[in-house]
This record gives structure tokens, sequence and C-alpha cells, in this order.
């Protein structure tokens, strides 16, 4: 008796993992089983359920940041992949698996920029709605196109046509011809100025601030830096630090700290100006720690306790002068004062 019931327990527990796994692989998971329409694109696919867009392959991916959706009213006779992320047929426009109500099927296109247009509109993305919608800055579509692409792809943001330059449907007031982005860096320049995009947080959009006359040379300390020599001034940002110098020493120190010639700055700003020897100063601990002949200094705090003619570096967070070792404290960023302190024996 106990084993008939046994049995009947485990045919109910196999025959409802069955019928699950039946209702989850038809019904639940549209992982790609079908066949992609198009060998040239790998999000477009079709099965007996229809036509649906899936944006990662892997199972993995798509369960942790995936998307996917069933195209609605498709006519499969009719219907064309555009690009990755875009599709049509005789009525609809779909960006992904959503249809873009405003866009004319006939005309709709994705230029060899990656701009999707139609004989009226140029499309933008907008993030509150998770999709496109025609662009309100009257630009001119048959000249219309992307041109600024970043480590992601395009950046859609970015939109120039036969005259003009448009950063978050903006118009600019820079020159169309030779506006470009300054490498990999944060600035942006055209024959006449440098420019900075920044975000304006009361208006809720990007903003391009002219920054600054164009001089030469023009060169930065590193990719993620924060300075910009510019001919003869020095910018942080979108803000001119120092003009009109001959530069000859041009340096970074630490995390946002930066030496022109006998200064030095932190974020933009002098500090120490009267205080440390630039020209012999040395730094340690990503900059925080700053050394001449006579001083210690700790961001801005001069450590006083230190003997500065004796004080060096011997392991990567350890110092010492002729009296103590000092040891870089574990939670240093939250202490005014840097060290563990040791007397020597």
């Amino acid at each position: 008796m106990m084993k008939n019931r046994h049995n009947l327990l485990f045919k109910i527990i196999t025959i409802s993992i069955i019928f699950y796994g039946f209702i989850l692989f038809f019904f639940g998971l549209p992982f790609p089983r079908g066949k992609r329409i198009c060998s040239d694109y790998s999000t477009y696919y079709e099965n007996w359920r229809g036509i649906y867009y899936i944006s990662v392959e892997h199972v993995l991916n798509l369960i942790n940041f995936g998307h996917w959706g069933y195209l609605k009213d498709v006519s499969k006779e009719t219907f064309i992949i555009l690009d990755d992320n875009w599709a049509k047929d005789k009525k609809h426009v779909w960006y992904q698996d959503k249809i873009i109500e405003t866009a004319d099927a006939v005309s709709f296109s994705v230029d060899k920029s990656g701009l999707p247009k139609d004989k009226d509109h140029v499309f933008v993305y907008d993030v509150d709605k998770s999709s496109f919608r025609p662009s309100n800055c009257n630009i001119d579509v048959a000249s219309a196109e992307h041109f600024v692409y970043n480590e992601d792809g395009q950046d859609w943001t970015w939109i120039r046509d036969k005259d003009f330059v448009y950063h978050d449907e903006t118009k600019l007031d820079v020159d169309r011809n030779t506006f470009a982005p300054l490498g990999k860096t944060f600035w942006w320049t055209d024959r006449d100025y440098v420019y900075m995009d920044s975000w304006n947080s009361s208006l809720n959009k990007w903003e391009v601030i002219k920054v600054d006359s164009l001089q030469s040379p023009i060169d930065t300390l590193n990719v993620g830096s924060h300075y910009l020599r510019n001919g003869r001034n020095i910018i942080y940002l979108a803000n001119v630090i120092a003009r009109d110098i001959e530069v000859y020493r041009f340096e970074e120190v630490g995390l946002g700290k930066c030496i022109v010639n006998d200064m030095l700055f932190n974020n933009g700003n002098r500090i120490l100006k009267d205080s440390l020897n630039v020209s012999e100063a040395k730094f340690y601990f990503h900059g925080h720690i700053a050394i001449d002949k006579k001083h210690v200094f700790y961001h801005q705090k001069q450590l006083n306790d230190i003997d500065a003619a004796s004080f060096r570096q011997i392991d990567d967070e350890i110092f010492e002068d002729k009296y103590y070792i000092y040891t870089i404290k574990e939670n240093v960023w939250k202490e005014e004062y840097p060290f563990e302190r040791k007397r020597k024996i």
C-alpha cells in the first residue's frame, strides 16, 4: 500500500515536471529555437509562433540582461530587416519588437551612419519612452547623419546635417565642417574654439559650452585627464585656469592633481601656493602626500611632526624619517592624519 502511494507520488511529480517543462519551452522562454530570418543579423528569428526579436543569443545573458518579444501584425511576405535593431514590413516599422507608430513604413530606412529616418523625420531615442520618436529640431532629413562613435557604437545624441550640428536636439553654434571630438577626451574642437559637453541638471539635458579659443599645441595628460593644454592656456574641464603662460612643465602627479610650471592644481584649483616648493616636490600615495625639503603635506594639511629632510618612502605604503616608521592607515580616507607611527629602536 505504502509502495503504491510512493509510486503514485513519483508519477505525479514526474508528470508535473514534464508538463511545466513543456509550458516553459513553448510559451515562457523563446530562446533562438527558430531560424534566423537573415544570416547577416542575429536578432530576428521566426518559429511556429511568428517572428520575434531577441537581443542576445546566449541563454544566461538573456536571463540576466537580455530582451525579447514577438512582433505583432507582421506581414511575413514584406518583412525585411534593416539592421540588428530595426525592421519593417509594408505597414509597420519596428525598433526591436516595438512598433514606431509615427514612422512611414514605405520610406523608412536606416542610413549608412546608423541614423533612422523616413521621408519627413529623423528619429531620436527618447529615454522616458525607451523608444524612438521623430526629432523636434527641424533637421534636414536628407543630409542628416550620425557622426560620433564611442566604444558602444553610435552616440545617438549627436547628429549633423549639411548646415548644422545638433546635440540632444539642440542646434549648436559651431563650425559644422570641422567640429569633432578631441580624441577620447572630454573636449571637442572646431576650427576656432574648444568646447565641452556638460549635463545641465536644471534643464535636464546636455549642453555644449564654449571653453576657449583654439590654440596650438593642444594636448592632454592622458585619456581620462580633466586637464588640457591649449597653447599658452591650461584648461580644467570647462574652465581656463591659467592664461597666457609659457608652458614648460605639464604633468599629472595624482588623482585630480596637475603641475603646471611651478604651480600645483587640485581639481582645477591652485593649492599650496606659498607653502610647497613645487619645482623640487615629490608626490606619493596617488598624489595625496607631497614633500619638499622643509615640509610634508597630506592633501593641503602640513604634517609638522615629520622630519621632512629625512622623510622617504621605503615600501608601497611605508615611509620613514630619522625618528619614526610611518604606515598608511587602513581606512585612511576617513582620517585627517594618514599614518600609523612607530618610533624606531
